[in-house]
Parts: C-alpha cells; structure tokens; sequence
C-alpha cells in the first residue's frame, strides 16, 4: 500500500476547521451555557484537534515514505520520531545542564544504589546502611570481579531472592569472558531495565534525528538483528544477551517500522534470518537507515548480499522465499501470503546495479541511505574502515552508545569524531577510574570522575543497579575531552587483550 502523503497534508484542514470549531463555539462562546467542565473538555478536544492539524501538514510534507507502510504504521513511525526528538531534545539540554554537578549527581547515584541494596546478603555483609560518603564506600568495599560474585549469582539463579539485588532479576545477561571463553551470567534488576529503555535509549534514539535530519522521514529502517533462543534457569529466570533483551510489547511496536515482517524474527537460524532481513530491505528502496548491533554484522550482511544477490532478485522478482532456506513452513506461507508479491521493476533495478559491482553497493540500492547506527569503537573499528572502502562507501557510521554487558558508560554527542568519543553517562552507574600504570594491583587506589585528567589513560570500575559493587570489567579508557565536569573518553583496549598481547596473559 502506498501511503498518499497529499492526503494527510489535505487532512490538516479538516482537523484545523475542528479545533476552530471546539474553541469558536464551545470554548469562547459565551453566548452559550456551557459548564466548567464542558469548557473544559471542549478545550482538550480543540487542542488535540491543533495537534492532528499541525502533525499532518508536518507528515504530508515529507518527501519519503516506504511503500510497505499503512496510513497506520505511518502515522505511527511519524508519533514515535517526533516522541523521540522531543524526548531527547528535553534531555539533551537538561542532561548538559547537570554536567556542572557531576560531583553530586555521582554522590546522589552512589547513595541510591547503596540504599536500595542496603537489605540483601551484600549490603548487609558489607555495611552499607553505614556508609555515608563516597569514602566510606571504598574503605567499605574492596574491588570486585566476576570471581566474587560467582557463588551468589548461581544462588540467584536458584530462585533465592535478597542475595544481591532485593527482588528477583527479571533476565540475566549472559556473555563470554574475552580471557576464557567460559560462559558469564549477571543479573539485571527491573529499576535498570526500565531506566535504560525509558530514558537512556530513547536519548540516543533521538540524538539520529538530530544529527542525521535526512533520517526523519517515514522510510522504514532496515534493523539486521537475530533472535537467541532464550534459556531459562531452574527458577525460571530468563536469559539472553544483553544485545537481545526479553520480549516486551514496545519490541512488537518496533516491528512495525523495519521493513523485516514480525513472522521473520521467528526464524532461528542466523543466516536464514539474515537472508529474510535482505530480502525485505531490497523490496524496499526508502531506507534511510540501518541498524545493527554490531559493524561486523553489516559487514556479514554486505558478504551475504554479494554471494547471494542473484537468488534475492529472483525471488523478489517471482515473489517468493528460497525454497533451499530452513524456515518453517507455516512461517513461508505466512510471509509469501502477505509480503512477497512480486516486483520485477524493483528486481531489475537491483540487478542492474549488482552486475556494475559491490563497491558503494548499499548507496546504489537504497539511494536515500544516511547512516548505519551500530557499535563501531574498540575492535569493531576494523570492519568500519573494511564497509567504509567496499560496500557502505559514502554513508556516515554512528555509534550512539559505548555500553557493556556490565554498564552503560558513554552516550556519543560527537558523531563525526574518530576514533569515537563519548560522553560519560554519570548518572548511570557509580564510576571509578584506576591510572593504568596501576591495573596491575590488587587493590589500587581509585580516582573519581572529577579527579581525572585530561590525556590519561584509566581502567573503568563501575557500581551499578544491577549488583555490580566496584567492579573491574577491564575495559580501558582515555580522556581526551570534558564537558564541565563530564569526562570525554575514547575506548583504548580491554585489558585482558593487552596483556595477552604483551604475554602477560596465556
């Protein structure tokens, strides 16, 4: 279905006559005998009809909008941009506000942490109904890893509750350690799960509007994602890795503005998913963007599209999906019936540009491409410079967030820096900073966030809502800027890499 935005445009006028009508001859009409609270909810009505007016000539005005949305999905990707923007922008500016106050924002965030975990096994053992101070809580509590807090995480996963955080995780991050390989769980509490996709994610959502205005449009996004199979522990526990959080309504929303059918993601197999994902971002020639967890998997995705770019024209030609592809059946019919009719003027412009080469690839199908948003800092570096010289030449790259399985650490306000600079989030976590010279100790001494300085090289040791109590998660930073009294840091290495590299490590 194409949406015609002169129609929505033309509607404005419709909502415009409605608003003056609610406010001409209830609100203001004195001449009538109208109550308190019928002028009342005349007024609410005229406002929401100004709002409908003012949003229409904004959505009839743009000049793109992807051919496989409804009026509905629409109208709902224009609702949750233009959310977002506001969103943002308000936290934007009260976010650098607070930049003068990291000293007592970071006093403010270590004390309701300390608080809210005053009562479980680790707070008690460790006192922290006495602290009072930032010092008191290092005298308090040593430095931590993952070695201990092993015991009590398994006991979590049991079903036990108090342990560490004072109600059940509702999922546990599973990852790999980078010196062993062996499987890592950490809790994540509710608090935290709220406050990263009610405030920390829609931030950085709305930051791609502000520095990437060619985004707002109402092309769908081409979102190259996988779905685990979640496991489960003996207490029921869900868990998945932090890339992949638990199924929650917002996600089903989210579906509705990616060109991948919801029915997709319920392919399990990566390179079956990542061919669907292909297939209906070809169909699609609006995409403004592309979002990936990782720049490896873009880079995945420009292979794949290179070996298989015959097979995908074919069926986009037809209308079908890959009979040799692992998909269920039930999931096919679902997706031909309802996705795939077929486009052989779409096909043959694609093959077009695939017979000239895959150099620029993804600029010449998707000509209003923008931005890939995806993690491009630390090791991820080298498939950015490896897209940016094959098939992703000409787009801009933004790595909104730098965050780990342990904390979020930075949000980007700088997107055409490199290497990738971010500001640190202060009042996400409790951070403390080790001179590299001392990673070494057991115990070294810490600096906090308004002690570092410029140009030094500093481990990262985070205190979190998710029970991680001065943890060393071996991440090492440099601080290369300040906002006031924000550091501006870029990510050096993880520590154990370096020591493996040296032969310190085996």
């Amino acid at each position: 279905m194409v949406v015609s935005l002169r129609k929505v445009f033309l509607s404005s006028f419709v909502f415009a006559f409605l608003a003056y009508y609610q406010f001409h001859y209830n609100v203001f009409n004195w001449q009538v005998e109208l109550g308190v609270l019928s002028r009342i909810w005349s007024a609410l009505w005229g406002v929401f009809f100004t709002l409908c007016a003012v949003g229409a000539v904004n959505m009839g005005r743009m000049s793109v909008v992807s051919e496989s949305h409804s009026i509905y999905t629409a109208i709902l990707q224009y609702i949750i941009m233009t959310g977002l923007w506001l969103l943002s922008l308000c936290k934007y500016h009260f976010w650098m506000r607070q930049c003068s106050k990291v000293h007592e924002i970071q006093e403010k965030t270590l004390h309701r942490i300390l608080t809210t975990r005053a009562a479980t096994e680790w707070g008690r053992k460790h006192e922290f109904s006495a602290i009072r101070t930032r010092a008191d809580y290092i005298k308090q509590q040593p430095l931590t890893t993952y070695s201990d807090y092993k015991d009590y995480i398994e006991r979590e996963m049991k079903g036990e509750e108090g342990v560490l955080l004072p109600e059940h995780p509702v999922y546990m991050h599973v990852t790999s350690s980078t010196s062993s390989g062996i499987s890592k769980a950490l809790p994540c509490s509710r608090e935290s799960m709220r406050e990263l996709f009610t405030e920390f994610i829609p931030f950085a959502l709305g930051l791609i509007y502000k520095y990437y205005p060619e985004c707002w449009t109402l092309s769908k996004v081409l979102r190259i994602y996988f779905l685990p199979r979640y496991r489960y522990t003996n207490s029921g526990i869900m868990m998945g890795p932090v890339s992949s959080p638990p199924p929650s309504p917002a996600m089903s929303i989210v579906y509705l503005l990616t060109t991948t059918p919801f029915p997709a993601y319920e392919v399990y197999s990566e390179p079956d998913v990542l061919y669907l994902h292909l297939l209906f971002g070809l169909k699609d020639k609006k995409i403004a963007r592309i979002d990936t967890s990782f720049a490896s998997m873009a880079l995945t995705a420009g292979k794949c599209l290179e070996e298989k770019w015959e097979q995908l024209v074919d069926d986009i030609r037809v209308g079908r999906i890959d009979p040799k592809l692992n998909i269920d059946e039930n999931i096919r019919w679902k997706l031909v019936k309802n996705y795939m009719k077929p486009d052989p003027e779409r096909a043959n412009e694609l093959e077009k540009e695939f017979k000239k080469g895959f150099d620029g690839i993804f600029k010449r199908i998707w000509p209003n491409l923008k931005v890939i948003i995806c993690a491009t800092s630390g090791t991820f570096s080298m498939y950015v410079e490896k897209l940016e010289q094959s098939y992703a030449r000409g787009c801009a790259f933004f790595s909104a967030f730098y965050g780990a399985t342990e904390a979020l650490c930075g949000v980007n306000l700088l997107p055409e820096a490199r290497p990738e600079r971010y500001t640190v989030v202060f009042n996400s976590a409790f951070f403390e900073y080790i001179p590299v010279a001392n990673s070494g100790e057991d115990q070294p001494k810490t600096l906090f966030m308004e002690e570092v300085k410029l140009g030094e090289e500093y481990e990262l040791v985070v205190t979190t809502l998710n029970a991680l109590y001065r943890f060393r998660f071996g991440d090492v930073v440099k601080v290369v800027d300040f906002v006031e009294q924000a550091p501006v840091i870029e990510l050096q290495y993880r520590l154990v890499e370096k020591l493996r590299r040296t032969g310190f490590l085996c």
